[in-house]
């Protein structure tokens, strides 16, 4: 059985390619929204915003969510 040499490297590239392309493609980023809130100055603006008063306000009406998803769990 003789094998042709061009249909068998061009088809080893191909698949080669997609392999390469596939795991290349599959990978997140590394600059994403939460690794750069938690670099540099977001944290410090988010808790800078935390005590403001719509970040208080933010917070009780969490509390508030919280206690009553806590309650209607609890009696199931």
């Amino acid at each position: 059985m003789k094998i042709r040499k061009v249909p068998f490297a061009l088809s080893f590239a191909l698949a080669t390619l997609l392999v390469v392309g596939t795991t290349t493609f599959a990978q997140e980023p590394d600059n994403n929204g939460m690794g750069n809130m938690m670099s540099g100055n977001g944290m410090m603006n988010m808790m800078e915003a935390m005590n403001s008063a719509e970040g208080q306000k933010m917070m009780n009406a969490c509390g508030d969510f919280m206690e009553a998803y806590g309650e209607t769990t609890e009696n199931k």
